[in-house]
């Protein structure tokens, strides 16, 4: 299975679903067959951002409704997106009938791509944990705020309940300087290792940038400016690090983890590791 990488945050409004969305088109434009999973269920906005339109939703899929085939869409650079629902209404990642036939066909379709990035919700709501800990990697995305500090702490506590293995990575948004954003991450560093006895990886930060906001209106992926703005050459270097620092791949893929949670393949390993 290919690299597998969810982007989370402690909170709503942070630019987590920005980030990721942007992190997946800057894959994209790399080569690399990328595929970007809303699960945010209800409230997704994955395909608003990146302007595609929808008919179906991955919690059709999950239902048995349709095959992932059907429910995904192609986006800029190539890249494909299964969307989740902007309905409101919060399904979690139970099944519907034929629950062998949903969970092969989710796992045949994302044996395709090399790079699957999941948009998480926000909060510590448990379909955003299974989500969370059923990758490779973790992206924590906060904000120069102390409740998003604040909260971002909480989350990163929470899933390493679930998984101590876990590889985390802290990106500050929105900052407006370099020293804004290394300030945050030594503290938050500082916070876990002495609270959670963990390390976090400081990966960086996206600089405010008013190109963001006008992209967003525009239902453009800000990876995309031409010329790059800050922002993008921000997001670009990140998937570049990404990509130059791959992980050993798993047997188990995303769709096999969070839809098999107690016999995921990880979560045996630590078992027997603990």
């Amino acid at each position: 299975m290919g690299q597998t990488l969810a982007v989370t945050s402690g909170k709503g409004g942070v630019g987590k679903s920005c980030i990721a969305v942007n992190l997946a088109v800057a894959m994209a434009r790399m080569g690399r067959p990328t595929l970007l999973v809303d699960a945010d269920f209800g409230l997704g906005n994955s395909a608003l951002l990146l302007g595609c339109g929808v008919e179906n939703s991955i919690e059709h899929v999950l239902r048995g409704e349709c095959r992932a085939e059907e429910v995904a869409v192609e986006g800029p650079e190539g890249l494909v997106l299964l969307p989740a629902s902007a309905s409101g209404q919060h399904a979690g990642w139970e099944l519907g009938p034929g629950v062998g036939d949903i969970r092969a066909d989710l796992s045949s379709f994302e044996a395709q791509f090399d790079y699957v990035i999941v948009d998480t919700g926000a909060g510590l709501v448990p379909k955003t944990i299974e989500a969370a800990v059923a990758v490779q990697r973790m992206v924590l995305v906060a904000t120069p705020e102390p409740t998003a500090i604040a909260d971002s702490y909480a989350t990163m506590k929470a899933l390493l309940v679930e998984r101590s293995d876990m590889a985390v990575h802290l990106v500050i948004n929105m900052a407006e300087s370099q020293s804004e954003a290394e300030e945050l991450q030594d503290k938050f560093a500082e916070l876990t290792v002495r609270f959670l006895g963990a390390q976090i990886d400081n990966r960086g930060y996206i600089p405010f940038d008013r190109f963001v906001r006008e992209a967003a209106k525009r239902q453009v992926p800000f990876a995309q400016i031409d010329p790059p703005s800050p922002a993008a050459e921000a997001i670009e270097k990140l998937a570049l690090w990404f990509d130059n620092n791959k992980l050993e791949s798993r047997s188990a893929g995303f769709f096999d983890s969070v839809l098999g949670w107690e016999d995921a393949d990880w979560k045996t390993q630590v078992k027997v590791s603990s």
